[in-house]
């Protein structure tokens, strides 16, 4: 009687022994630096108290949309190298959609200063009416430069909701210091000049009375 052949089973065998080696490798040596996550904070988790706004009765305000450059649309934290060249950190994440997350932080922080009631993410939980506000954001730059400072680079116009008509157009850069390679030290100073950023969203909005 003759015996089937072993030689393509262990073929095979050897060929997927192979290819499971290197997947092997990359999950998890001895030693790897860990992945770190890093979230932007309210201003209530940092404690951090502004100067309420007051609007106009009935007014209601969409945060949203929020663009970002597409340079910082990923998860890795990103910071300015020297001259054109950016730093793409492996190890240390964002633990969110950066959009997201400043589209987050924003709403929370207008509705601390004007009124949790009156302040809604857009356009998710929204439905406008004659008297409703939407501030809609354009992160030019989101980063830390080589120097050590954080910089947020920001447009955003305020739109009547309801007649769709653009009523204010404003910019501005907002920087503070940051160390250089602290990625904790990145987040929360970004997350601090969310804070003021908020605080000029809230009195831009004053002003307006929708009829």
């Amino acid at each position: 009687m003759t015996l089937p052949s072993l030689r393509p089973f262990g073929q095979n065998f050897v060929f997927l022994l192979l290819v499971a080696l290197p997947l092997s490798a990359c999950s998890g040596l001895p030693g790897s630096d860990p992945t770190n996550f890093y979230i932007l904070q309210t201003a209530t988790q940092l404690d951090t108290k502004g100067t309420t706004v007051t609007l106009a009765e009935g007014t209601t305000v969409g945060i949203g949309p929020v663009q970002i450059p597409g340079y910082a649309d990923r998860p890795q934290i990103v910071t300015f190298g020297s001259g054109a060249a950016i730093n793409v950190s492996d190890f240390d994440h964002w633990a969110e959609p950066l959009g997201d997350a400043i589209k987050r932080v924003l709403t929370s922080n207008v509705a601390t200063l004007i009124g949790e009631e009156k302040v809604f993410s857009y356009p998710a939980d929204f439905r406008p009416d004659k008297q409703s506000l939407q501030v809609a954001v354009n992160v030019i730059d989101i980063t830390e430069t080589g120097a050590g400072m954080a910089r947020l680079s920001v447009r955003w116009h305020i739109k009547a909701l309801y007649d769709n008509k653009v009523l204010s157009r404003q910019a501005k850069i907002y920087e503070t210091a940051a160390t250089v390679g602290d990625y904790n030290s990145y987040a929360k100073a970004v997350s601090q000049l969310l804070v003021e950023f908020s605080q000029d969203i809230a009195t831009s909005l004053n002003g307006f009375k929708l009829s």
